[in-house]
């Protein structure tokens, strides 16, 4: 068999996969959880349906993907020279399974469970019997260790198809037993149980002593019945007992209730006094914590007519200082004013002043002359006027700057008054909730008080005697006691009577057995001649079974003898190639325990490291597949190992790669799942499984 492809779509965590599988030494990588095994699932899925999936069918299709998409696997394989083509897929909502397969194109199979049959018969092998033989999943190989030796044989003949032998033989067994089992019936139903003689002989001499066998039942029958008219009135007086009993222990009960009830309201009663003593030393406290908050709460003054004092005060301090920074901006704006006419004017003097006397005028456009000094004098004259005029706004301004710096002090003043003020009155606020508190409590507290006694006032006076109270327990208890007695005796008398009821009615059932066997006697003298018939030809059909289940014996103990010498002798080789010649020789005894020979002693499989164990557990397993290799012609030349490298150091891993290469001629696709990724670089053939960003998985071939 030669895996060619695989694709898979919406199966597990693929999405739409295609692996096109070379021959030799193929190594699947991958971190564990990305679908490394996954990939070979599907295989197993493909061929042999839901029962080779390791989860319900509501597990297998991707998560994300869509209601309308199908999850489906088509697998290419060669089998026996001819090219197989098997697909499998699960449909809509309902995920409706569908199958088909084909032999060199040409359709063979059509349906889920048509296409399984088809590959059953195709291989000759069930699920489990294909996939044990050819698939030695993750963890599985330390099972042929830590079975038992029977399971271990078995598994192994399984395998190695033995067991077809055995159910062979197993299937003549109980022909056998079958056989045995009905000579044995009809011999014992033709001699009497007790003589031995032939029934027929003894029949009329049953009929007389089944006669006499009744006249003494018939006085059995009598001599219990008087018995149970003594029985009767025995129990009729125990019964009285009884009833007297249990009147006199009921009227103590009622007494022990009425009791009950009064020590019951003689404890509330109690409770009641110690809950309102405890409430009113708790009112004390309060009354007096209260007191201490009201006087210092009066110590605070009045703080709210404080508070809104200075808030007046501050209101009326920040309108004036608005008023007076008002009016700054209006002196600083004719300032502004001032400086610009007194520039103009200055650059109308040097304008002139440059020109000179003797030039025109520029506004009349005659000669200065004499009216060049009266114009220069004019100009200084309105320059001296603004100069006046800054000065006296700037005495303004210095005037409402010392006015804004006192006002600004002031209000500073009164804004670190009013938040000393505003802290006095939230702490006045506390004290008040506090204040408040303590009134409700004391109120709370006050009215329980008033609750309880009441209470305490309803109960009233209570007459409770401790001492008559356990004295009624001691009594009622020893009346209970004593009544338990009765009703036993009552019980066991009471059997006693219905035990001699049902020997009666058992006694009747013996006499009409009786009757009825006197009639079946002479019936059955046919009966005995029809079994003696029989008996001969049983005889000769368990002559030929027993011969055929010694040839099938032979033929099997000749089967075995040479399969266990066979399977070790490749174990063996596997195990000399794999421990670098350390070990070489390993061996499956009568019992099918496994021993490994060591310095030529052979040593049962525990005595050796974990590493070693799962190495014989691995060449054993191959040794199977090798054998049914060869059997099968080279047919099941396949296996696929899933993490078989777990507990090898990296020369043993070398070694295990070495061998299985060596078995290239015998297997033409060794498959290994491994997580490890240094074995990559020991293969010729790597896929790569990864899990990409979506949760998605991708195959790399390398």
């Amino acid at each position: 068999m030669i895996l060619k492809s695989i694709k898979m779509q919406n199966f597990r965590k693929f999405k739409n996969v295609e692996i096109k599988f070379p021959e030799g030494v193929v190594g699947i990588f991958g971190l564990n959880g990305v679908g490394k095994s996954t990939i070979f699932e599907a295989f197993a899925w493909a061929l042999y349906g839901h029962v080779a999936a390791r989860t319900s069918s509501d597990k297998i299709k991707r998560d994300k993907a869509l209601p309308t998409e199908r999850c489906r696997v088509e697998v290419d394989f060669v089998f026996n020279q001819n090219n197989i083509k098997v697909i499998r897929e699960m449909i809509g909502k309902n995920l409706s399974p569908s199958a088909y397969a084909y032999i060199n194109n040409r359709p063979v199979a059509s349906g889920a469970e048509a296409t399984t049959k088809f590959i059953q018969n195709l291989f000759g092998m069930d699920a489990k019997t294909f996939f044990t033989s050819v698939f030695a999943k993750q963890k599985e190989l330390n099972a042929l260790s830590t079975m038992s030796a029977s399971e271990r044989k078995q598994l192994i003949m399984r395998m190695l198809g033995i067991d077809a032998i055995d159910k062979a033989i197993k299937n003549i067994r109980a022909d056998i037993r079958r056989t045995q089992d009905i000579l044995q019936h009809m011999r014992i139903s033709l001699k009497d149980e007790r003589t031995g003689e032939d029934k027929e002989e003894v029949f009329l001499r049953e009929i007389k002593k089944n006669s006499e066998e009744m006249e003494r039942v018939k006085r059995r029958i009598s001599e219990k019945k008087n018995h149970l008219g003594v029985l009767s009135k025995e129990l009729e007086m125990l019964e009285k007992e009884k009833d007297r009993i249990e009147k006199e222990y009921e009227s103590l009960q009622r007494k022990l209730d009425e009791e009950r009830k009064k020590k019951e309201l003689f404890d509330r009663k109690a409770n009641l006094e110690r809950e309102i003593l405890r409430l009113k030393m708790s009112l004390k406290e309060r009354r007096q914590n209260l007191l201490e908050k009201e006087r210092e709460k009066s110590k605070m003054g009045e703080v709210e007519e404080e508070f809104v004092d200075v808030e007046k005060k501050l209101e009326k301090l920040r309108m004036k200082i608005s008023d007076v920074l008002t009016e700054m901006e209006k002196e600083r704006t004719n300032m502004n004013a001032v400086e610009r006419e007194k520039r103009k004017i200055e650059d109308r003097k040097k304008k002139i002043e440059s020109l000179g006397p003797s030039a025109t005028c520029p506004t009349c456009e005659r000669v200065l002359g004499e009216h060049y000094s009266r114009l220069i004098e004019k100009f200084d004259r309105e320059i001296k006027e603004k100069v006046d005029m800054l000065s006296e706004i700037e005495v303004r301004l210095r005037n409402l700057e010392q006015d804004l710096s006192r006002e600004r002090k002031l209000e500073e003043a009164l804004s670190r008054r009013r938040e000393y003020i505003l802290k006095k009155k939230m702490a006045l606020r506390r004290i008040e909730g506090m204040i408040h508190s303590m009134i409700r409590e004391i109120e709370k507290e006050e009215k329980e008080i008033e609750i309880k006694e009441k209470e305490i006032a309803l109960l009233g006076e209570i007459k409770f005697d401790e001492t008559v109270y356990r004295n009624l327990e001691k009594e009622v208890k020893e009346y209970y006691e004593r009544y338990k007695l009765a009703v036993e005796r009552v019980r066991k008398k009471q059997i006693e009577v219905d035990g001699v009821k049902e020997e009666i009615k058992e006694i009747f059932g013996e006499l009409n057995l009786l009757k009825q066997k006197i009639e079946e006697l002479r019936a059955r003298v046919e009966e005995i001649r029809e079994i003696k018939r029989r008996i001969s030809e049983e005889e000769d059909k368990l002559s030929m079974l027993n011969t055929l289940e010694k040839l099938m014996g032979e033929f099997r103990i000749d089967m075995i003898s040479r399969i266990r010498p066979t399977l070790s002798a490749y174990a063996s080789s596997l195990l000399e190639g794999l421990t670098d010649g350390k070990y070489s020789e390993l061996e499956l005894n009568e019992n099918y325990d496994i021993l490994i020979y060591d310095g030529g002693t052979p040593y049962e499989i525990g005595r050796f490291s974990g590493g070693e164990e799962d190495l014989a557990n691995l060449c054993i397993r191959l040794a199977i597949s090798q054998m049914l290799a060869d059997r099968a012609g080279g047919e099941f030349n396949f296996i696929i190992l899933d993490e078989i490298f777990g507990s090898q150091d990296i020369n043993r891993r070398r070694n295990i790669l070495n061998a299985l290469n060596a078995l290239s001629n015998r297997f033409k696709q060794i498959f290994i799942i491994t997580h490890i990724d240094e074995i990559k670089q020991m293969v010729t053939n790597a896929i790569t499984v990864y899990e990409d960003e979506e949760g998605v998985s991708r195959v790399v071939i390398e």
